[in-house]
């Protein structure tokens, strides 16, 4: 609560400060204001990944800022509604103190406001993407592999490494995703192939019992399913008296200690994809991030991974501009970065120009034991 309420009072400074003759886009005296839109409130929204994003900028204004000025983190919340997403980003392109936006994590707004960004020449670092249009625009380049890459990477852990070849995948309809997950496991299933697995959709309000005996009389091997980490618990809670020994491959989102627990009476056979290094390594990267997390009692998360990641991402990037740090020259710097690695991905990440960038695709398959997320495979893997 005490971050949420910093980053409250640090959007009402920025929103009551004057623009005119104070910080305009060339000012290198002034704070350098990154932004996000976020999914803050609504049903599954989480502020996991702002938050730890603003640790990461914290961390630097401690350290004496970048050239000598502290990070002003300008977080407004789209509330999972399309108008307030427009209405958000809208306010951060209108700023000429925004130079970037980092670590949001909306279910919407990349599809709302892509195009909005390209045209301001502004580029956003989700923690979190989210939507399908967040991994193919030209100005947002997230660093997660996101739920497409993740279903796929899912599939292939399934078929490959726990050898099954009846695959059923479930997958709430999420606004905007359907397609996406549709498109993902066909493309899938013609890359490895293989007959395409079933595909059941369902309305997050939908009663589970029907659609549980419904898949279960599909004669699974296993499932993989798609939907965020509460939905998740849902779903495996609900299947495990109709198939009871039928192993169930959730996304990075159930990767946290509250579905661990939730789950911890279940038996054997739940997985989750991990999109980062595990939380629960001792890395000195991750060390790192923990004890910055837990000392202001942020839960570790791959959410919290995201956002911390992006905030380090572009801290990099405005550590290496010589000039003055404004929109134009951070842009720049962003579309011309080398490969960069954080420590806690499988791959490096890069911005390209022309929305040809290098991307996270890579997941580590865990496996719950009792209330612990253990590694299940011990190579990273990748679609």
């Amino acid at each position: 609560m005490k971050h949420r309420r910093l980053t409250t009072l640090v959007f009402a400074v920025l929103a009551a400060t004057p623009l005119a003759g104070h910080a305009q886009a060339g000012d290198d005296k002034g704070p350098i204001v990154v932004g996000a839109v976020s999914s803050l409130t609504g049903a599954g929204a989480s502020d996991a990944s702002t938050q730890a994003a603003q640790l990461v900028f914290n961390a630097v204004n401690a350290a004496g800022g970048i050239q000598g000025r502290p990070i002003a983190y300008r977080v407004i919340d789209d509330q999972m509604n399309p108008v307030k997403a427009q209405e958000a980003a809208q306010a951060l392109v209108n700023d000429p103190r925004v130079v970037a936006l980092a670590g949001g994590s909306s279910v919407l707004e990349c599809a709302v406001n892509h195009a909005r960004y390209a045209q301001a020449g502004l580029f956003s670092l989700p923690g979190a993407g989210v939507d399908p249009v967040c991994f193919s625009a030209t100005h947002i380049a997230p660093l997660n592999a996101g739920p497409y890459a993740s279903t796929a990477n899912a599939l292939t852990f399934a078929s490959k490494v726990l050898r099954h070849q009846t695959i059923c995948v479930v997958s709430p309809a999420l606004p905007g995703m359907t397609e996406a997950f549709k498109k993902t496991v066909l493309e899938w299933a013609q890359r490895a192939s293989v007959t395409a697995p079933t595909l059941d959709v369902y309305q997050l309000d939908d009663p589970l019992p029907p659609l549980v005996q419904r898949v279960a009389a599909r004669g699974c091997q296993v499932v993989v399913y798609t939907g965020p980490g509460g939905p998740a618990v849902g779903w495996v809670l609900a299947s495990r008296p109709f198939m009871p020994k039928v192993p169930v491959v959730m996304l990075t989102s159930a990767y946290t200690s509250q579905a661990a627990k939730a789950l911890e009476a279940v038996g054997q056979g739940i997985y989750a994809m991990a999109e980062f290094d595990p939380w629960s390594s001792g890395t000195l990267q991750i060390m790192n991030w923990r004890r910055l997390l837990i000392a202001r009692q942020v839960e570790p998360s791959s959410l919290s991974q995201g956002g911390h990641i992006a905030a380090q991402a572009l801290v990099h990037t405005l550590q290496g501009i010589k000039g003055p740090i404004h929109r134009a020259n951070v842009a720049k710097a962003l579309e011309t970065m080398a490969p960069w690695r954080s420590g806690m991905t499988h791959q490096a990440f890069r911005v390209g120009a022309q929305g040809k960038h290098e991307l996270n695709r890579s997941a580590l398959p865990m496996r719950l034991d009792g209330d612990r997320w253990r590694i299940a495979h011990p190579e990273w893997i990748s679609n």
